[in-house]
């Protein structure tokens, strides 16, 4: 029987499927992510201890977060993550390809990497998958080489390492800045509503929504939405800048934002 509550496990698996998506396709690993989320825990751990007026000891955070008090201590002196040596680390893409690279039984007498047969005990495909990706399956690790363009069958049917870089695909930076930006505004919002004891002080979150509108009017709707909904962004940009102030002592960051989403069976580029 789990101990953590059906609603936060539910909000947990909502929250990270489309972050995980985005991730993978971005080419980082699990193992990145716990890294990272090992020391937002523990980052967060010294505020929450604040925030409940507790001392703010390694101790307290190692209860609150179930990190050991060792990895606690080591997480809030790290000022930052090596993320390429991370990367390194945990894909098992790019363990695979410095495998073929570095280690001696896949190259050849020259030092470089050598056509490799799919299957052998030793200096195979099959081997260097085995040694350097887990228990990842061969064919999953042949496909994702292909589709990356590191790799390719020869006519012998041996498979060549034709390009040394992973290059995963990747969104636009400026995309993936707005997903880090806007998502953590949103929940902000939704977690200050939370919290607050009088509803008064609720910041504005609403929604409309309808789960049975044809989709045929789908391509009208979205037009006649994204056209009112500038027109209000506008609108209360105007506000903001109206009241802007050069005193940085009595002024405050805020935002308003809008957003349309459309539950798709199938990926739409549009």
């Amino acid at each position: 029987m789990s101990l953590v509550p059906e609603a936060i496990q539910t909000t947990i698996i909502r929250i990270l499927k489309p972050l995980v998506k985005i991730l993978l396709r971005n080419g980082i690993a699990y193992g990145t992510f716990a890294d990272i989320s090992r020391k937002i825990f523990v980052d967060m751990g010294f505020e929450e201890a604040r925030r409940r007026k507790q001392k703010m000891t390694v101790s307290n955070v190692s209860i609150l977060t179930g990190i050991n008090r060792k990895e606690v201590k080591r997480l809030k002196e790290a000022l930052a993550f090596d993320t390429d040596n991370s990367l390194l680390k945990f894909n098992r893409i790019v363990r695979v390809i410095a495998g073929w690279q570095h280690d001696e039984d896949f190259l050849d007498s020259d030092h470089e990497p050598k056509d490799l047969l799919l299957e052998g005990e030793k200096g195979s495909f099959t081997s260097l998958v085995k040694k350097y990706s887990g228990d990842m399956p061969i064919v999953a690790m042949l496909n994702a080489l292909i589709d990356s363009g590191n790799i390719r069958v020869i006519d012998n049917g041996n498979i060549q390492l034709i390009n040394a870089n992973y290059l995963p695909s990747t969104d636009s930076e400026k995309k993936i800045n707005i997903l880090g930006i806007d998502a953590a505004e949103f929940i902000e919002v939704i977690d200050h509503n939370i919290n607050i004891k009088h509803a008064e002080n609720a910041w504005f979150q609403r929604k409309a929504s309808n789960m049975t509108v044809s989709k045929s009017a789908l391509a009208k709707l979205k037009q006649r939405i994204n056209k009112k909904a500038q027109l209000l962004l506008e609108d209360i940009d105007a506000d903001f800048s109206e009241n802007e102030t050069e005193d940085e002592r009595k002024s405050c960051s805020v935002s308003f934002g809008i957003y349309y989403y459309q539950k798709n069976e199938t990926n739409i580029e549009d």
